[in-house]
């Protein structure tokens, strides 16, 4: 009887096999229903990561090994660590946010600094007109819709504030190195400015929330902020005196929707996430949807593209740009239960981002 021949491990052939084998753990690792927690706590988040890049050569990847292989891949690992640290440490912040922010969002990059800012989803529109500054010399120059993820920390900011103190007066500091400590994220370089810049922008901007159609529905026209101080300083770049605002007072109408409609959020689970402004409104919109199911809710990639992805690019190319940023929400959001399927997203019941 011939003995069967042991194919050596540096052989081509045996390489070959053992890529094999890893890839199918890895797809083992990656079966339908698996979060990314359970991952980095088995692989850690290189491991994940590089697990990932294995699975993705299996035919059908799922949507997480993709986005874990994918340029967001390593952030997307790290925050999940840092979710299942927050958990064990019991370091999670307790934040709020009004709940049509929930449901339209600001919008993600800069537009011409005159015009408004619209958005039409299935639950609501959003109208931002931006403010005016007078100039000493009576000149009137637009100062633009706020924009990005330190506009969306700053409301998060304020409304957490207002709430937890039950005043509408807000002081952010006397410097904008006060206000980028007070919001957590990295000090110094362009943060300062481009902080200060949001600041001055929420400050003076309108904003108008409608809820229903032109036969029947309510629309709630509101300013942020009734008044604000400031102090001014040259800005050597543009020769201008640039504003910082140093305390706002929250207008009556909007403390009170604030007080009515609030939705806990997670705050060190957003600073985790200022690099995608499109995964902070993904969090904001799960924190507000999962906690109030009672049973699994399909929702499909057209109605996700009209909330999140219309006014950045077209429909057939929705899908692979939103589950990078839908990937990174749900690294930071532990206990949601969301999956993604060929027809959009199915939401499950879940506890809310962070308990009271």
């Amino acid at each position: 009887m011939v003995e069967p021949k042991t194919i050596p491990p540096d052989h081509p052939i045996g390489r070959t096999a053992e890529r094999g084998t890893a890839r199918r753990n890895q797809g083992d690792l990656f079966q339908t229903g698996t979060d990314v927690h359970r991952v980095v706590a088995t692989k850690g988040v290189k491991g994940a990561v590089e697990a990932a890049q294995l699975a993705i050569l299996e035919p059908r990847p799922n949507s997480l090994s993709k986005a874990l292989a994918g340029r967001m891949g390593r952030q997307i690992a790290d925050n999940a660590s840092s979710a299942i640290v927050r958990e064990f440490e019991g370091t999670s912040e307790i934040g709020y946010s009004y709940s049509a922010w929930c449901l339209a969002g600001l919008p993600h990059r800069d537009q011409p600094k005159d015009q408004n800012w619209l958005i039409e989803t299935d639950f609501a529109r959003l109208l931002v007109r931006p403010g005016v500054r007078l100039r000493d010399d009576n000149s009137q120059e637009y100062i633009g819709t706020p924009f990005g993820s330190y506009a969306r920390l700053l409301l998060i900011d304020w409304q957490t504030e207002a709430l937890e103190r039950g005043s509408r007066e807000i002081h952010m500091g006397r410097s904008a190195s006060a206000v980028v400590t007070r919001l957590g994220i990295n000090r110094g370089g362009p943060s300062n400015g481009k902080v200060a810049d949001q600041l001055e922008r929420l400050a003076t901007c309108t904003v108008d929330f409608s809820f229903g159609n032109d036969k029947k529905g309510v629309i709630v026209n509101q300013r942020l902020v009734d008044a604000f101080s400031y102090v001014g300083e040259p800005d050597p770049r543009s020769k201008k005196t640039a504003r910082l605002v140093e305390r706002v007072m929250l207008s009556q109408a909007f403390f009170d929707e604030l007080r009515r409609h609030p939705v806990l959020v997670d705050r060190a689970a957003l600073r985790d996430m200022t690099t995608s402004p499109l995964a902070i409104d993904i969090y904001l919109w799960l924190a507000y949807r999962l906690h109030s199911l009672q049973k699994e809710t399909p929702i499909g990639w057209e109605r996700l593209w009209r909330q999140f992805g219309s006014k950045v690019g077209a429909l057939k190319n929705f899908k692979t740009q939103f589950e990078g940023p839908l990937h990174l929400a749900l690294s930071s959001y532990k206990n949601a239960k969301v999956r993604v399927t060929d027809r959009g997203l199915l939401l499950e019941p879940s506890p809310p981002p962070i308990r009271p």
